[in-house]
Parts: structure tokens; C-alpha cells; sequence
């Protein structure tokens, strides 16, 4: 029996909180507005926590409602 690959490409979701926490930092890192009294690089990656949470459940979301990932994960 072969192993028939499936395509994720809802997995490539997982790539925005990278980009969020590492990729602008460049950017965010010289923001001299402070929200909250807090500094804005700070506030960012309380931002990313929940951007991550969504994604993260965006994905789990998409790979229950579609059951062949599973069983191809299992594998």
C-alpha cells in the first residue's frame, strides 16, 4: 500500500506569527507611540499572543473539519 501525500495549504497559515514576531521587529522596534503606557514593541508581541491564538485555531479548525488530515497524520 503507498502513502498518498495530501496538500495542506491551510498550513502555511502557520507562517504569519513568524513573520509577526520576527520579520517587523526591524519596523516596530523604533514606534515611539506608548498605548497603555507601554512601549509599542511590548504591546506588538502581546498583539502576536493573540494573533497566534488565532491562527493556531484557524488551523486546528480547518484540519477537524476536514477528517483526511487526520487520518493521514496518524500514519
Amino acid at each position: 500500500m503507498t502513502a498518498r501525500k495530501i496538500a495542506r495549504p491551510h498550513r502555511w497559515l502557520l507562517l504569519i506569527p513568524f513573520l509577526w514576531q520576527v520579520g517587523c521587529i526591524p519596523l516596530v522596534n523604533d514606534v515611539a507611540w506608548r498605548p497603555f503606557s507601554l512601549p509599542f514593541p511590548m504591546v506588538w508581541q502581546m498583539a502576536g499572543i493573540i494573533v497566534t491564538s488565532i491562527v493556531i485555531a484557524t488551523v486546528f479548525a480547518i484540519d477537524r473539519k476536514n477528517p483526511e488530515f487526520a487520518q493521514d497524520d496518524a500514519a
